[in-house]
Parts: C-alpha cells; structure tokens; sequence
C-alpha cells in the first residue's frame, strides 16, 4: 500500500484509516453500506447520505448504543461517525441471518406484530433520546395549517389529487377531536418494522436492521410502515401481547393518513413529483379503520 497520504484517493484513506478492505456492495435507500474484512471479520461500512445532518447521525448512533446495552441485536457503531470527502462514515458489526418467511404471509405478520410488542416493552425503557430532529407526532402534523395553504397552492395543477389529499386530512383531523393527543405518552419507535428488516438464525432474532427512521411517536406510529392500512395481522399480534387501549385503536387512521399527507405536502414544497404511491396508500382501506373503512368518494 502506498503510505505516502497525499497520493491517496478519499477511499484509500478511509480503509487505510480503518485497515479495512472491500468485500461487496450492500446498497441502501439512501445511507449505502458496503461488505467489509477487518483482520479475517465481517463487518459493514455506512456511508450516509450526504444531506444527513449531524445531529441526525447522532441520535441514531446514541439509540443504537442504548438498544443495544438492552440486549437487542441491532448494530450499535464500532467506529465513527467519521468525516471524509464531503461524506460521513461509520463502521458497525454485520448482523448474520435471513429474513423471515413470508410464506405463510398472515402467520409472519402476526408473529411481527407480537416481537414489535415484546421490542416496544424495553423500548419503553430508554431515557435521553428525545425526538429525532424533523419529526413530528400525528397531532402535531394535523394542528399544521400550514399543510392547507400548501394544498391550496396546488389545488390547479392538480386537483383530483389535492382533492384526495384535503379529504383524508380533513377526516384525520376530525377523528383526533377531543383524544388529547398531546398528553399521551411516547416512546421511540422503529419506523419500518418490516420483514426486510430483521434476520433470524436458527429461529431466533439475529438483527434488527435499519434505523433511519427512528424517532420518538406514540407506540402506534410504529404500524405506519408495518400495517400500511393493510397488514392487520400485524396490529393483531401486537395486541395479543400488548393490548392496545381504545384510543389507540381510534388512531391507526388518522396516525396513517397524517403521515401519508405530510410527505405529499413536503414533496409540493421541494417540488418533487410523487410517483403515486402516498395516493395509492391513501386510498387503501381496512376493517380496522372503523368508520373511515369505506372507500372513498
């Protein structure tokens, strides 16, 4: 290896620094990870995404850390954050293991739903971590006017879409009335509790993948991207193991469309056109949705 610093390219140095050498690609959404050997072990290299801001690295590596000292396998960071080229990098352990069966898809989702619950109970625990920066819980993206004003914005270009968007919004707001939202406790939650995320070995949990979207919500907002306003084994599961009060019950919706609207407000403020599936997801319905079970129209 050439040790002379200045010859060397951004990741020369970065696998001279942790005497690191590729093994392949992961990919990612948007942190990308790579396969790594260091002294004969496997472990993974994170590049997060370039706009990730400190503090956001920061809060996942402090909840990782604290999970992990609860006897979680998620991968707590062996090295970093360090800064290189413009870029933030980290090196953590590689979590062995398969992601569970979906065969039988009911069956995987209840069981989900049942280590969601099981993971809630010691999350609860945790203490210091706060909310991730830029998040909100449902009551406060309801309470956004803000959200309006965008929509209105829009309304022209179009206006079938804003039109399903004003709706859900308007039926979201209108069943949080009277719950006291912001009195309710809150727990950090997962964010993407789904099968891509977690790896079994030998028929036991071996990791707990992907944090990105960790933050600090009602232990509810954690079915957003479990149940999907779909997958109800998954809320099934959880109550057999944690049963869910009425009010928690009454939230699922608004809980799923207020984050759904959001996203679509924040694309119209970016200029970012939706590919259509906030609309999509919008649009689907559940039983358990109670009284905003019927379709829309």
């Amino acid at each position: 290896m050439n040790n002379n610093p200045d010859s060397l390219l951004p990741f020369d140095l970065l696998f001279e620094k942790l005497n690191i050498k590729v093994v392949s690609p992961l990919g990612g959404r948007l942190n990308q990870h790579w396969l790594v050997d260091f002294k004969s072990e496997r472990l993974v290299l994170r590049r997060w995404y370039k706009e990730t801001h400190m503090d956001d690295i920061d809060y996942e590596v402090k909840l990782l850390k604290s999970i992990s000292e609860l006897g979680w396998p998620v991968a707590s960071v062996i090295e970093g954050p360090i800064e290189l080229d413009g870029h933030t990098w980290g090196l953590f352990p590689y979590l062995y293991g398969e992601p569970p069966s979906v065969d039988n898809r009911a069956a995987e989702q209840r069981s989900r739903g049942r280590l969601m619950a099981e993971f809630h109970s010691d999350l609860k625990k945790l203490s210091g971590i706060g909310q991730r920066k830029g998040w909100r819980r449902c009551e406060e993206i309801l309470s956004d006017y803000e959200l309006d004003r965008l929509l209105s914005e829009h309304e022209m270009q179009n206006p079938e879409e804003i039109r399903i968007l004003r709706w859900h919004l308007e039926r979201a707001r209108k069943r949080v009335e009277g719950m006291q939202l912001h009195s309710r406790p809150g727990i950090v939650i997962h964010g993407d509790f789904t099968p891509w995320n977690l790896r079994f070995q030998e028929g036991k949990l071996s990791g707990i993948l992907d944090f990105e979207l960790a933050h600090w919500d009602h232990r509810v907002g954690d079915f957003a991207l479990s149940w999907r306003g779909k997958y109800d084994e998954v809320i099934y599961g959880y109550d057999e193991v944690s049963p869910l009060e009425p009010v928690e019950w009454e939230l699922l919706t608004p809980m799923w469309w207020a984050g759904l609207i959001e996203n679509a407000c924040k694309y119209m403020k970016e200029g970012i056109r939706d590919d259509g599936w906030i609309i999509k997801k919008l649009l689907e319905r559940s039983p358990l949705m109670g009284q905003d079970a019927a379709p829309y129209r």
